[in-house]
């Protein structure tokens, strides 16, 4: 049994828990107390697990060759990032508890994505982005293990101790402030989803060709406007 095995663990869901798109204030603090209490390399994770929107391992997987900067059209533009959610059924079979399918990994990547290089957080990334020398150089090599990437434990590790060091003001800003409720990884990507609807008006569709997703109800899930959003809307059309 690992580390986990002996710490109390709740699965948080992106349905249940995130309310919608916390601003780009919320974030920025966020980010800067990762860079205060962690560190560079930790601040561009994050702020890279935001902007790409990607699963932990897909972020960690990332190489500089899929980041292609486009000065004159204001935008990154990423091409090649991993899929590692996606299976293919290959055959059935009996158990002891019964039929299950036996299922086979498939190797995908995301459709090209744009990151637009006026948000806020992006020059952190392409501060990060200028330090790699080679297009086949990690975002986020480990030290231990030669052309290998940090992996899932550190990420997760790092976002506890992110979590451990905010304070009750920002928790609540950034909608963490209810009882075991905590800082996720999973966290950012949803709040990417949210600030997409929010910002750039995205729909169903836009959100399913961002992130390569293959049904409509992830997008659904994912997509939060949250009170704060519902209410800027309402008061932009307001008749009274």
């Amino acid at each position: 049994m690992g580390v986990w095995s002996f710490k109390p663990y709740s699965r948080l869901s992106v349905a249940e828990h995130v309310e919608g798109w916390v601003g780009w204030k919320a974030i920025k603090q966020l980010i800067q107390y990762a860079h205060k209490h962690l560190g560079v390399r930790e601040k561009a994770f994050f702020t890279t697990l935001f902007l790409t929107g990607g699963r932990v391992s897909e972020v960690l997987a990332l190489k500089r060759g899929n980041f292609e900067v486009r000065e004159n059209e204001g935008l990154i533009v990423v091409r090649g990032m991993p899929l590692l959610k996606r299976y293919r059924k290959v055959k059935e079979v009996e158990t002891p508890r019964g039929k299950r399918w036996v299922t086979e990994k498939l190797h995908k990547t995301r459709k090209p994505f744009p990151i637009i290089l006026k948000e806020p957080l992006t020059p952190t990334l392409l501060e990060w982005l200028e330090r790699l020398k080679q297009p086949e150089d990690l975002l986020f090599p480990s030290p231990y293990r030669h052309g290998q990437p940090l992996s899932r434990f550190w990420a997760y590790n790092q976002v506890r101790k992110l979590d451990e060091v905010l304070p009750l003001s920002l928790k609540r800003k950034l909608g963490l402030d209810k009882p075991r409720l905590h800082l996720w990884l999973h966290w950012f990507r949803s709040q990417r989803a949210s600030q997409l609807v929010e910002d750039y008006g995205f729909g169903t569709i836009d959100l399913i060709d961002y992130f390569s997703w293959e049904h409509h109800q992830t997008a659904l899930n994912y997509a939060r406007r949250g009170w704060r959003g519902l209410a800027a809307k309402m008061q932009a059309a307001s008749y009274i």
